[in-house]
């Protein structure tokens, strides 16, 4: 009994010895073989140029609705332009430098630059939305953008559908700019009177902010204050003389409590 007691406590003991080694093993393939050997798998793949930049990828989020003209081409050339990483290994891509050469471009808001394994670069841009179009005495269109900022010139193929500012008081003061900026986002997207359906906004140093109506070429003089409110009371105005087939000259709003309205003459 008592050998048979000694002969299982000394199998025991090379069972445990066993499962301890096999562990070991385990652990040094785990922590140190394996990792070498994908190492050298990665090293071995990148030598030959499985990892080379083949594809460019630039995508657009939040696109302003009515400027995908405007925006194309700009994306066209600054895919283009990042052509020049390709067959660069993706381990070896500078992508601080890409990604600062990309945030260069004026119409771009915001920006992400990454990876893409195995051989993708992906860029995910925000435009800035276009407010404005500033046309120059030579004809000229200028984009403009938030806090009255001036992009790159553009041509009427690639304008984005927006309201006109005229004159080098517009072109000169950025403050002018900020300022009509800040008074066209006041008026509403849609609705009888809204963005879409102004052609063109002047300034006038006495009476503030003119605008023009696409459809009807009614002036609307609308101020410089309370421009949301001026709005909605131009947009009841306006509905009430297309219902009632009314031709206006006319719309003053840039007065306190009400809205003047000047209707055309008669043949």
């Amino acid at each position: 009994m008592r050998s048979l007691l000694v002969a299982r406590v000394k199998e025991g003991r090379c069972t445990e010895r066993a499962e301890v080694k096999k562990l070991v093993l385990q652990l040094v393939f785990g922590v140190i073989v394996f990792p070498a050997m994908l190492t050298g798998s990665l090293y071995y793949l990148n030598s030959i140029g499985f990892f080379n930049l083949t594809a460019v990828e630039v995508s657009v989020e939040n696109l302003p609705v009515g400027q995908e003209q405007f925006l194309e081409p700009l994306v066209t050339d600054l895919k283009s332009s990042l052509e020049k990483y390709k067959n660069v290994s993706l381990w070896k891509l500078p992508l601080k430098r890409i990604s600062s050469e990309v945030a260069s471009e004026n119409w771009i808001m915001n920006l992400n630059v990454k990876r893409s394994w195995p051989t993708t670069l992906s860029v995910r841009i925000q435009p800035h939305e276009v407010k404005l179009l500033l046309m120059s005495k030579g004809g000229k269109l200028t984009p403009i953008i938030k806090e009255g900022q001036m992009l790159n010139p553009v041509d009427s193929r690639q304008a984005p559908d927006v309201a006109l500012v005229e004159g080098d008081a517009f072109e000169k003061n950025p403050e002018l700019r900020k300022k009509a900026v800040a008074v066209i986002e006041q008026i509403p997207d849609v609705g009888p009177f809204s963005k879409k359906t102004i052609a063109e906004i002047r300034h006038n140093k006495n009476e503030g902010f003119w605008m023009t109506l696409v459809k009807s070429g009614i002036t609307v003089k609308m101020g410089e204050e309370q421009v949301a409110l001026k709005a909605s009371r131009v947009s009841q105005v306006v509905e009430y003389l297309e219902n009632r087939q009314f031709e206006a000259r006319v719309i003053d709003a840039n007065l306190s409590k009400k809205v003047l309205v000047r209707l055309r003459k008669g043949p």
